[in-house]
């Protein structure tokens, strides 16, 4: 489906996020105009922004920040989710492969894009990660 619905969707999970955790919960998206009419798989979004909620944000008393993303890079489309908690350390490294979310996203994007979708985890040098998803830029035919 085009990015904007994506986006149209999980910005409703956000609203509830926001009203559980109130002033803890800061939220920016990064959106470039011209990915909206990109097509994503659906819900390609929600599992990283659970995920970045429920492992980075949650156990942290002060405010999380969230990052959500999307640009174009020649015929690349680039997808960032970034949290401001613990991230990766020497003493809690975060698992390579990640848990069923992530492990379900990459399975997803290799099965649509082959070696052309990637999901990446990117730990950050100002503490937090990033996942990192790389599709080819791909707009739905226009309806005649």
């Amino acid at each position: 489906l085009p990015l904007r619905e994506e986006l149209e969707f999980l910005n409703r999970y956000l609203e509830i996020e926001k009203i559980r955790f109130g002033d803890r919960l800061h939220v920016e998206q990064r959106v470039d105009p011209d990915t909206l009419g990109v097509l994503v798989p659906c819900l390609v979004l929600q599992p990283l922004v659970e995920n970045a909620i429920r492992h980075a944000i949650e156990p942290m008393e002060g405010i999380g920040h969230l990052a959500i993303c999307a640009e174009k890079k020649g015929e690349v489309l680039h997808l960032r989710v970034k949290d401001n908690g613990p991230g990766m350390t020497a003493d809690k490294p975060a698992k390579t492969e990640g848990g069923i979310g992530l492990a379900n996203t990459r399975s997803r994007l290799k099965h649509l894009y082959g070696d052309n979708g990637k999901l990446e985890l990117v730990p950050l040098a100002e503490g937090g990660l990033e996942v990192h998803i790389t599709l080819p830029f791909r707009t739905a035919p226009e309806e005649s």
